[in-house]
């Protein structure tokens, strides 16, 4: 049994989730509890740990040539995984997803142009958008009494149909919501898509993580014609926790689109993949499932943590996730701005949270609580929560 209880603290270390609480919050704020920047409080995977280690002692480390074994990795577990033929010539390794993403925006559209995306969605897309001189257009999910999150597809079509509309962000499954989009859904929004001639970019690097009774539809399967007209980033960052490796894979079958993309990265300097990324990925796509197996089983005992502290409280409800370790808090209930609801969870809770404001307007009130954890850790972290709203 893989040991995902043991935590290993990261407070003094490189780690970006905990420097960020000093850098906000200033002295006085060692016992505060980091649980906002979505990646995991686990040691690294036994054969991704050896990969690197074997890589450090033997590699030479000059300009690298990413081998055909590291395709053959991503292809068998693509297929295994997702139901998904991915071919080598449809493979550009990245640095990271949301650098791809950039070049992607900057291969399918042009300044003044305008994007969908889907708020409350990862905010990074409303960076992307804005960095590369796009409108935005928000497709906002809707939210409805039951706790559901569904996509409107009415004002999906009004919005495809602006001339100036040449692309869609895609979050599948979706980040912050938890939502994993159905077949039926994502056919839906492709039809609309590809008959107003708008490009989906689709992040799918939260694809390997489902709770039971959900698969998750990579969007190339559903057909050759979408398959053409859209743009998919995957990536071991989020599955094995391999953000600092810089390595993603974007899968573009159409020849056409991909050398636009191509283009793009070229155009902004090349997105090189670290050596010691691809040479963990390829371990971790060619020995990590058994220890992705078990992390998924740990993982939906942790959303128990969450959902009986939710359950627990007046005020609070969790938009019950189907994908993601991520979880989705509606505090409105508590009866707080966006302001007094994060100085609530930081100074009353001593636990830093990813505010559901910066995934938009539509996410105020919420609160990203990353599960990614030891359960003790997340149970002491919920525990704060519900002694702080005892006290208000």
């Amino acid at each position: 049994m893989i040991d995902f209880d043991t935590l290993v603290s990261r407070r003094k270390d490189t780690s970006e989730k905990w420097q960020v609480i000093k850098d906000e919050m200033g002295d006085g704020s060692d016992d505060v509890l980091a649980l906002s920047i979505a990646d995991m409080e686990f040691p690294t995977c036994p054969a991704i740990a050896e990969a690197i280690s074997d890589a450090a002692r033997h590699d030479i480390l000059g300009y690298d040539h990413i081998p055909s074994q590291y395709y053959d990795a991503l292809g068998s577990w693509m297929s295994e995984h997702h139901g998904l033929e991915v071919r080598p010539e449809y493979v550009t390794a990245t640095a990271a997803v949301m650098p791809a993403v950039l070049a992607a925006l900057r291969a399918t559209t042009r300044p003044g142009d305008k994007v969908i995306i889907q708020r409350p969605v990862y905010y990074p897309f409303t960076h992307a958008a804005e960095r590369t001189g796009l409108t935005i257009l928000d497709n906002e999910l809707v939210l409805d009494a039951n706790g559901h999150y569904s996509m409107d597809f009415e004002d999906l079509e009004r919005k495809a149909a602006d001339p100036r509309c040449k692309a869609l962000l895609l979050c599948n499954p979706h980040n912050p919501v938890g939502r994993v989009w159905t077949e039926a859904e994502l056919s839906r929004l492709a039809e609309i898509c590809l008959r107003n001639g708008v490009t989906i970019l689709a992040d799918e690097i939260h694809a390997d993580f489902t709770y039971e009774g959900y698969e998750v539809t990579m969007l190339s399967r559903l057909g050759d014609d979408v398959a053409r007209h859209c743009i998919e980033f995957t990536a071991p960052s989020k599955t094995f926790n391999l953000a600092g490796l810089a390595c993603a894979n974007v899968i573009v079958s159409n020849p056409s689109l991909k050398r636009d993309f191509d283009i793009a990265v070229e155009n902004v300097g090349g997105l090189t993949v670290n050596h010691f990324g691809y040479v963990a990925c390829q371990a971790a796509y060619e020995h990590g499932g058994e220890w992705l197996r078990q992390l998924q089983e740990y993982l939906a005992g942790n959303l128990g943590i969450v959902r009986r502290f939710a359950q627990s409280q007046k005020g609070v409800s969790l938009i019950e996730p189907e994908g993601t370790y991520l979880a989705w808090l509606d505090c409105n209930g508590l009866g707080m701005g966006s302001d007094d609801l994060r100085d609530f969870m930081r100074g009353s809770a001593r636990v830093f949270l990813d505010e559901g404001i910066l995934f938009g307007q539509s996410g105020s009130g919420f609160e990203r609580v990353n599960m990614a954890c030891p359960a003790s850790f997340l149970t002491e972290a919920m525990d704060r929560i519900a002694a702080a709203i005892a006290r208000r």
